[in-house]
């Protein structure tokens, strides 16, 4: 019998790891989302993929927090080679919120 390694998270740990995220990421405080989007960024920094959390990230950029707004950007450019197709739906939404701002 192989014994399971806690170390390795299985399939439904990921995912509730991403609903509790993605829960963050949709509070209406912005400490909360801050403290979210930092978890995303280091996770994807090692390598995990948290792709699933892209429309709660991207969604975070109306609020009126540039640090926010920084770390949507970090993980804007990091997903925009897989993602193409949202890349320019994104850049114009950045040049909206800049301009509005």
């Amino acid at each position: 019998m192989v014994s399971q390694s806690n170390s390795i998270p299985t399939l439904s740990q990921k995912t509730t790891e991403l609903t509790e995220l993605a829960e963050s990421l949709h509070s209406a405080k912005a400490e909360i989302k801050k403290e979210a989007l930092r978890k995303v960024i280091a996770y994807m920094t090692l390598g995990k993929d948290v792709s699933p959390l892209f429309q709660s990230v991207i969604k975070c950029v109306d609020v009126n927090n540039i640090e926010i707004k920084k770390l949507v950007y970090l993980y804007f450019i990091n997903n925009c080679q897989t993602r193409r197709d949202d890349a320019i739906m994104i850049v114009n939404l950045f040049r909206k919120v800049i301009f509005i701002t």
